[in-house]
């Protein structure tokens, strides 16, 4: 079990609506400890396959503290393609890419989440559960760049696994999401867990769909709440499109 981390002071909290604003995204950044590939994927709102991609990283995506690593597509995977045919380079980048079509073309393009879930399990294969009891305070918005939805409860209260999947970050190296987990559960879909009191479990941990992995604080937050996000693809979509009705 984790011991409780830190709290940061109010007086540097910054909304998580704010963290991933392309107006913030820099060309590349320093690795700092206790960083992963997905964490740094998290911050700045990039599939995580794609800054694997450009820095040449396979899985298990390890990344050195002090290293530099880029966040944008270097030029040369563009310029040193050789293209014959109809079309525009991207084209071809497109069609030798695994990757959905506007990550290639624009990691910053935001499209709205058109996801319909049907009754039992969704198309996203998993049977997603409701993370917290409460009561959703704020809602995902692409307008105002809510980039999840909150859920007000008790401090101290459990926080489940959404789904079944692997811890791939638990810490609270993330600005403004305080204590903080994100659980991969395929290639597509990642969900975060934030302001929490406590984290019970560690990096690398694999969790079954129910399984207690937190408790509700108020880290980087002004009361008790869990900010919770699905992430497809590198892309922010509404949680409330995945999570059964309540």
């Amino acid at each position: 079990m984790l011991s409780s981390l830190m709290s940061c002071s109010h007086q540097s909290m910054v909304p998580v609506s704010d963290l991933t604003s392309p107006n913030q995204q820099s060309s590349a950044r320093i690795v700092r400890e206790g960083d992963t590939l997905y964490m740094i994927a998290w911050e700045v709102g990039i599939d995580y396959r794609l800054i694997a991609k450009w820095n040449g990283l396979s899985s298990p995506y390890f990344i050195e503290e002090g290293k530099r690593i880029r966040l944008t597509q270097p030029r040369k995977m563009i310029t040193n393609q050789s293209y014959s045919g109809s079309g525009s380079i991207n084209d071809k980048l497109n069609e030798s890419s695994d990757l959905p079509e506007e990550n290639v073309i624009s990691v910053k393009k935001r499209k709205s989440d058109g996801f319909i879930p049907s009754k039992n399990k969704n198309e996203t294969g998993f049977d997603w559960l409701w993370p917290s009891e409460g009561e959703v305070i704020n809602q995902f918005s692409d307008i105002k760049g809510q980039n999840g939805i909150d859920i007000a409860f008790d401090e101290g209260s459990a926080v489940l696994a959404a789904a079944s999947g692997k811890v791939v970050y638990a810490g609270a190296g993330l600005r403004g999401y305080g204590n903080l987990l994100i659980i991969q559960h395929d290639e597509i879909y990642l969900s975060a867990y934030a302001h929490n009191r406590r984290l019970f479990v560690e990096e690398g941990t694999f969790v079954e769909r129910g399984k207690l992995i937190a408790e509700m604080g108020d880290t980087d937050a002004e009361s008790a709440r869990l900010h919770f996000e699905i992430r497809r693809n590198g892309e922010p979509v509404n949680p409330l499109n995945y999570l059964p009705p309540r």
